[in-house]
């Protein structure tokens, strides 16, 4: 299974000196495995991801999971070539709205309308399956595919690929589950009890992702927020550097990547922040990078 890194940037592509090191472009990763191709969200990334498949010279079947439909993991695809390209055939695997009756290819469809894009998702000439999906597992190619529920504004599910004994897991935006009562002003008029009930219920889903990651060889991770970024956008659905290095500590991760990154970080505040995390997982016994554009891992 050979991972590569497309698109590491997270809310919106930052193109400039100051993040050539690192990368510009919003979310997409691929994984190869054996002759299928995996590509694992849709943001700006993915149109070199596109570009490196037309090299290849052959038909191209794959299968694209969404992580959740926010723009900067799905306004990419518009400008993905192989999906222009007839006898090319997509899977798209996504979360449906949560909050209305729409489905992963309406939303999709939506970016595209006349009023904001000249080609609609019916002009492509790929054959492109959408496929509403949810917590469970997916079967592709005879893979074994599993999803997981994790925290964001809008549906948003981490992949878990299991092949040849190696697990790699891709999660999409999330911030740890917490309960949003404790030490708030509308938290002080509730019951005590029923605010233990929420802690617990906030533990019980952080338990369920630190499962689901349990002994991963490679997960790639949220990873916005220092810990001093975090405290002041709480909510916002992204996570901290820190939660994430306890997190492959409870779940014995092997490998963790940070991706996912903050607009306003430049590469060397971004390479910074890498030194002390690496030398900090080390410690801890596991190994952590920060993503970059480019990047590549053999599993």
């Amino acid at each position: 299974m050979k991972i590569r890194y497309w698109g590491v940037r997270g809310s919106i592509a930052t193109p400039g000196k100051s993040t050539v090191e690192y990368g510009g472009n919003t979310a997409c990763v691929s994984a190869e495995v054996d002759d299928t191709i995996l590509i694992f969200d849709a943001g700006t990334g993915i149109r070199e991801c596109g570009n490196y498949l037309l090299t290849l010279g052959i038909s191209i079947k794959g299968a694209i999971f969404i992580s959740h439909t926010h723009w900067d993991h799905i306004q990419g695809f518009p400008f993905f070539v192989p999906a222009y390209i007839p006898g090319n055939k997509f899977t798209m695997y996504g979360p449906p709205s949560d909050i209305q009756d729409q489905s992963l290819k309406q939303i999709m469809e939506f970016q595209t309308k006349y009023e904001y894009f000249p080609i609609s998702l019916s002009q492509l000439g790929a054959d492109i399956e959408y496929i509403d999906c949810k917590e469970g597992k997916i079967d592709v190619d005879g893979l074994e595919i599993y999803t997981c529920r994790i925290n964001h504004p809008v549906a948003s599910l981490a992949y878990k690929v299991i092949h040849n004994g190696k697990t790699f897991i891709y999660g999409g935006d999330h911030e740890p589950y917490r309960n949003i009562y404790r030490d708030s002003k509308e938290g002080e008029e509730m019951d005590e009890d029923f605010l233990k009930e929420l802690d617990e219920n906030a533990e019980e889903q952080n338990n369920k992702i630190t499962e689901f990651c349990r002994d991963a060889d490679l997960v790639s991770w949220d990873g916005q927020y220092t810990e001093k970024e975090y405290q002041a956008k709480k909510g916002w659905g992204h996570s901290s550097q820190l939660a994430d290095i306890e997190l492959a500590e409870k779940a014995s991760i092997k490998h963790i990547i940070l991706s996912h990154h903050e607009p306003m970080n430049s590469d060397e505040k971004l390479a910074q922040y890498e030194k002390e995390l690496k030398k900090t997982a080390s410690e801890k016994g596991f190994k952590l990078d920060l993503a970059k554009e480019g990047m590549e891992i053999e599993l």
